[in-house]
């Protein structure tokens, strides 16, 4: 069995707000996959560091004075891999809902994307560095990222 998932990582420093809210969802030909669903809700400001987690898939995550550490950098939880579907892949997408206000640059020159995989016990980590053809944006705070030239490593 195959297990997918993937993180949204900083290449800079990222601010965020009080009620910034990342959702992060897989889509497999077209159909979305419930159980990667992701949610990070950031409760207290602050600021992420690059290399380091925004939003992953697969679970809800929520940042508060609770749940942050201050001594160490800001970010989130790591994705949960979930079962990568049986069917053949011939399209492969990501779904990233961000916070309306706050995002100021392009996000494929402010993030790159991790894709972990896991099989027979072997996880492996590949970095995705977004192109800005692959993506489509649907104002004011959608975006569907194609990582379909992946297709035959995934």
């Amino acid at each position: 069995m195959s297990f997918i998932g993937f993180e949204l990582i900083s290449t800079r420093a990222w601010t965020v707000l009080p009620g910034h809210t990342f959702s992060m969802c897989i889509l497999w030909n077209k159909k979305k996959i419930s159980s990667s669903i992701g949610r990070d809700i950031y409760h207290e400001s602050g600021m992420i560091l690059p290399e380091k987690r925004i939003a992953a898939t697969g679970r809800i995550h929520h940042l508060s004075e609770n749940t942050i550490n201050r001594f160490e950098p800001l970010q989130t939880a790591s994705c949960k891999l979930i079962s990568r579907p049986e069917s053949p892949l011939a399209d492969l997408k990501i779904e990233l809902l961000v916070p309306n206000k706050g995002i100021m640059e392009p996000i494929e020159r402010t993030t790159a994307l991790y894709l972990w995989q896991k099989e027979n016990n072997l996880t492996k980590r590949t970095v995705l560095y977004l192109d800005p053809q692959s993506i489509q944006r649907t104002p004011p705070n959608q975006f569907y990222m194609d990582l379909s030239f992946i297709i035959t490593k995934v």
